[in-house]
């Protein structure tokens, strides 16, 4: 794409993009303060944004490619991952909003920078133009079938693929603001987080919601600002989660990604909220591809004028659109007929080709496997996978609390061909579920890895190795009595004590912990998959989740731990 796009489209000098320590944050004085901040950047041809809150992203993003950096986007903060992006990215710095997220990286041998907002000296007007031929950003895919891949995207392309949700969805009204939920470091969270508030003149809420109470803050915050048509960019796993927390006063219109959206959710949700749900399907390489309604058809249509094409080497995307050449999907499309009256192409999502399991002379798709195992009552979240690339029958991990896996059984088999029964089934509290709600395969291996004692097993030239653990707090815990009266919390003191016992049971010992940071609370009894990361020179980088949600991270340092 040749010639030059506008960092801002649609705001008027005054217009609020986005609102940074509770104050609004004009398009004048956004310019000014991504210039000011740009000024300030180290000279670079690529930075790493690891800004964990909407506004700074945001302004972080338009500082780097004021100075015609390179946003690369990380698809998790693993060290290892970091590790591979210095390697990767030779000149390269972090872009960082928190001290503890700059800390990590300067232990990873990264140089950072951290953002601070400074509108700066006078106005800035109009928005500065950025070369569309630019390399805007490099993106990773999820990881959920295997290692993730960079893929590049222009300025041109970016800005065309807000053009493009704007042409599918229709313009957001006066009222309107962006309430994204999935980290701006994917794909989906990029689109629709960043690219759609900066190119549609419509403001971006900071507030990322992770449970329903901070959905409802969000939106009460918004009211506060007289924005009532909140337009929610969500998950189908949050948008389930929000919904059966109950209503939600101020949505105008929710869209989904990252997964398939079962259409009877759908339908519930737009009857209880009364709004419309809509549903992306795209990819990293790609971006947004095509749209539909669930709650009304099963049908996709192309978004943007494009085609789709179906051959013997597999699915593609035509050139169109927003995109600058053919790509080919991992996806199996059922394409509708030509000519079936509707101008835009339609087609139906059957799967993906590295979904197809063999086994026994026999057939079967892992994500239909999924959905009859998520079917069975008592479940409440489920995955069908191959524990190896090579494995010769599948595995099941699962989240049924009142169910054991002889009942699991039972009840599976009678809704599937044998053959695709799995040996065992892995039981967890929660699906090791990323920012955008995909199961991350890698995350899955090493559960199976731990439960059968390889990881265990295996000698510290294996480094880095990623141990789990699944943990509830018991109500009647002592720490608990006198304390916390009518809202008792699980203290940070216990959590980061189950930390230390996981590395005990792994040799290991805990001597210092760097940094840690609580992100939500946690209550008696609720369930939480502890995960500790430990890199080769014994550093540790630590999670605590439930559900999608990120309750504790952090790191320390380790040793071997004394032997008996």
């Amino acid at each position: 794409m040749s010639g030059t796009r506008p960092l801002l489209q649609g705001f008027a000098r005054d217009a609020i993009v986005t609102w940074y320590a509770g104050q609004p944050l004009s398009a004048q004085g956004f310019c000014a303060a991504a210039a000011t901040l740009g000024a300030r950047l180290p000279r670079a041809t690529h930075a790493l944004n690891l800004c964990e809150q909407g506004p700074t992203f945001l302004l972080a993003s338009s500082a780097a490619w004021g100075r015609g950096q390179t946003l690369i986007l990380p698809p998790d903060r693993l060290a290892r991952t970091l590790s591979r992006m210095r390697a990767q990215f030779a000149d390269a710095y972090c872009l960082c909003d928190t001290q503890e997220v700059a800390q990590f990286a300067q232990r990873q041998g990264m140089r950072t920078f951290e953002i601070q907002c400074d509108s700066g000296s006078g106005g800035r007007w109009p928005p500065p133009e950025i070369p569309s031929s630019s390399i805007a950003a490099v993106l990773f895919t999820s990881g959920s079938t295997g290692e993730p891949k960079p893929h590049a995207k222009t300025w041109g392309e970016l800005v065309e693929g807000a053009v493009t949700f704007v042409r599918a969805f229709g313009q957001p009204g006066d009222a309107s603001a962006i309430l994204g939920t999935v980290a701006p470091q994917h794909m989906f969270g990029l689109e629709t987080t960043i690219l759609l508030p900066l190119q549609s003149g419509t403001p971006l809420l900071p507030q990322r919601p992770a449970l329903p109470a901070d959905l409802r803050g969000a939106l009460d915050a918004a009211q506060g600002w007289r924005r009532d048509a909140i337009w929610l960019l969500t998950t189908p796993l949050q948008l389930q989660a929000f919904h059966a927390a109950g209503g939600a006063t101020g949505i105008a219109r929710v869209v989904t990604a990252t997964m398939p959206l079962d259409a009877k959710l759908a339908r519930t949700i737009e009857t209880d909220w009364n709004v419309i749900v809509e549903e992306i399907y795209g990819c990293t390489e790609g971006g947004m591809l095509a749209h539909r309604r669930p709650a009304v058809t099963h049908w996709f249509t192309a978004a943007n004028d494009i085609r789709f094409a179906v051959d013997a080497q597999g699915v593609w995307t035509a050139k169109g659109g927003h995109l600058p050449a053919p790509i080919p999907l991992a996806d199996r499309l059922d394409l509708a007929p030509a000519g079936d009256d509707f101008a835009a192409q339609r087609f139906t999502l059957l799967g993906r080709d590295d979904d197809i399991v063999k086994i026994a002379g026999k057939r079967a798709s892992l994500a239909g496997l999924t959905g009859r195992l998520r079917a069975v009552a008592g479940v409440r979240d489920a995955v069908v996978f191959l524990a190896t690339k090579d494995a010769r029958r599948v595995s099941a991990a699962v989240v049924a609390p009142e169910l054991t896996e002889g009942q699991l059984k039972t009840a599976f088999a009678a809704e599937i061909d044998p053959a695709f029964l799995p040996r065992r089934f892995l039981l967890l509290d929660f699906l090791p579920r990323g920012l955008a709600g995909k199961v991350s395969i890698a995350a899955l291996r090493d559960m199976v890895a731990d439960a059968r004692g390889e990881n265990a097993d295996a000698a510290t030239a294996a480094m880095p190795r990623v141990f789990t653990a699944r943990y509830a707090m018991p109500a009647a815990h002592p720490v608990l009595a006198g304390h916390f009266p009518g809202r008792p919390i699980v203290p940070g003191v216990v959590l980061l004590e189950r930390i230390e016992a996981l590395l005990a049971e792994h040799r290991l010992a805990l001597r210092e912990c760097m940094s840690v940071k609580f992100h939500a609370p946690l209550s008696p009894a609720e369930r939480v998959i502890v995960r500790v990361e430990v890199a080769a020179d014994l550093t540790a980088r630590f999670r605590i989740t439930r559900d999608a949600t990120l309750i504790v991270d952090g790191a320390c340092r380790c040793s071997a731990a004394a032997e008996d």
